[in-house]
């Protein structure tokens, strides 16, 4: 079985159509929960089947799209970068540092999806081959998932390069499978089911990510996320996770009909179609006038959804400086939040409208992203817990006994070479190291010059705090601590916040982060799954998978800036 094409209006010779659509959600067009009820109860059983496959698929990739790509890799491979380069390297005149570096790399593999999903999307509109390029693009997916687990075990300058490959490759995979997944969505039943499938869904992944990642945690917290057999587990089971749940996709989700298919002899002369139909579309661009503007408001909002989404847990971990566990847990707990907002949004779009929906979901999305950029640790003060480098009076050894930052010792800290730490290399190593050990008693004497030169030299992105004995109350904060919010052109509005908000109600950077993710994920399946479905009424019928790939081409080309 083939699925056919769906009786959709073609917006291009309708355009009363697209007015509706655009002017009220779907105009009445998609109707209200009864509806969709019925038009699913009157579903055949085998469009059924078909239909859960593409929902298994969902549930498949996101172990990619939370466990690998959200939660674990921005953290690890930020982390990896700055114990490599000292918190920050030269490259072609320019600074990078652990959460930069990571999103580069995630915008060179976002540049590759942008070019060639169109293409590939032109030509799979003339020969019946979205579900063998889907195929290729899930098997780059799953074995450059699975290599990442060798990255822990590499040394310091290697493993970061390494993990780095790896997430181009596999989020090649990723992405440009999604964006040819995305594209059966139209022919998965009629066009008043479009925002309940898509929801779904959305539904769907957030609710596999969430057991996946649960399990992830809960091995994280026994054994200790620092383990390179645990990162290596959560690599492994992620690819394997992939692999299992694709199966029903292309077990029992038919490939779409394709009307007059073209035979070519040729790779090249394929090629050469796809580049040419997408000139005529974008020389016929003016046809489409309103899929152009519903695609210049997508450039504008979803990828932030997106780059908030992906970029948050590398800012978290390497400029605020949240614990990987608290960072884990909430970026769990706001998917889990997601599962049924999502399921909700389409029930709501339903009934009120898709745009309805849709614009009220970013509008919260707004004033959480401001919110966010006002986000700022709390001056440490006399928080002594919350500092790099912490000094307890031990009173029966007469000596400081040190104390680090989430456990995570020196090592785990500071940068055995990176040009970034040289300068607190040269300046303190010597108190807390001795050759290869740490250590962990630092005599009155050896402390008190500590002291004094944490005063003096403060080039450095660290913090001292010593507690009890004669030094109780000593403190210090390098100048590029993430407290020091200093010589930007907007960082006036996270002092400010801080300053007046903040501070007075007690909201550490923790509380902070809780509000961001709770509201993000009140919204962000809601305006994914809405984007979709929207899209997928507007779209030309006998164009599916290029305007997809478009679609994927827009958030991969704003992923990229």
């Amino acid at each position: 079985m083939s699925l056919g094409i769906p009786d959709y209006v073609d917006y291009t010779k309708d355009q009363r159509y697209s007015q509706r659509v655009m002017a009220g959600g779907f105009g009445g067009l998609l109707t209200n929960s009864e509806t969709v009820d019925r038009l699913l109860d009157e579903m055949d059983p085998v469009d059924k089947k078909s239909l859960q496959g593409w929902y298994w698929f969902d549930w498949a990739n996101q172990a990619f799209a939370l466990t690998v790509i959200t939660v674990v890799v921005p953290t690890l491979l930020s982390n990896m970068f700055n114990l490599a380069n000292g918190g920050s390297a030269d490259y072609a005149g320019m600074t990078f540092t652990g959460d930069s570096f990571y999103a580069v790399v995630l915008g060179i593999s976002s540049i590759f999806v942008a070019i060639v999903s169109p293409v590939l999307g032109a030509i799979a509109d003339r020969m019946p081959i979205k579900k063998k390029i889907l195929r290729v693009y899930t098997v780059v997916g799953i074995l450059f998932t699975g290599l990442m687990g060798l990255a822990p075990y590499m040394d310091d300058s290697s493993s970061y390069k390494f993990l780095a490959i790896c997430l181009i490759m596999g989020n090649i995979g990723f992405a440009g499978g999604h964006a040819i997944y995305s594209a059966f969505l139209p022919y998965l039943g009629d066009k008043r089911l479009m925002d309940h499938i898509s929801s779904w869904g959305y539904a769907y992944g957030f609710l596999g990510g969430c057991i996946l990642l649960t399990v992830h945690l809960a091995i994280g917290l026994r054994y200790g996320f620092e383990d390179p057999d645990v990162q290596c587990f959560v690599f492994v089971t992620s690819a394997l996770w992939w692999l299992g749940f694709s199966v029903p996709m292309f077990r029992n989700t038919p490939e779409p009909e394709i009307p007059n298919p073209t035979d070519y002899s040729s790779l090249f002369e394929a090629v050469k179609d796809g580049v040419r139909e997408i000139r005529n579309t974008f020389s016929e661009i003016r046809r489409y006038k309103v899929l152009t503007l519903f695609m210049c408001g997508y450039l504008l909002f979803y990828d932030g959804v997106n780059a908030i989404g992906g970029l948050a847990a590398a800012y978290a971990d390497s400029v605020l400086r949240i614990d990987f566990t608290m960072n884990f847990v909430l970026l769990l707990s706001a998917n889990i939040v997601a599962i049924p907002m999502t399921i909700i949004g389409g029930s709501l779009a339903s009934k009120y409208g898709n745009k309805n929906i849709l614009g009220g979901a970013l509008t919260i999305f707004c004033v959480v992203s401001v919110l966010g950029v006002g986000f700022a640790p709390l001056e440490l003060g006399d928080d002594h817990e919350r500092y790099d480098f912490q000094y307890d009076w031990n009173e029966e050894g007469g000596a400081y006994k040190l104390s680090t930052l989430y456990d995570r010792g020196v090592d785990g800290w500071v940068s055995e070479s990176g040009e970034g730490d040289e300068d607190f290399r040269v300046a303190f190593l010597s108190f807390l190291k001795n050759g290869g050990s740490e250590i962990s008693l630092l005599s009155l004497d050896d402390a008190s010059l500590l002291s004094s030169n944490m005063v003096n030299e403060t080039n450095h992105r660290f913090s001292f705090s010593f507690r009890g004995g004669d030094l109780d109350g000593d403190a210090s904060v390098g100048k590029e601590h993430p407290t020091i919010i200093e010589g930007g052109p907007i960082d006036w509005w996270p002092n400010l916040l801080r300053d007046n908000i903040w501070e007075p109600a007690g909201l550490g950077i923790n509380l902070q982060w809780i509000i961001l993710g709770m509201s993000f994920g009140m919204v962000m399946g809601v305006a994914g799954a809405l984007s979709r479905s929207l899209f997928s009424v507007l779209i030309p019928t006998t164009k599916t998978t290029e305007f997809f790939g478009f679609f994927a081409f827009i958030g991969k080309a704003v992923s990229v800036l």
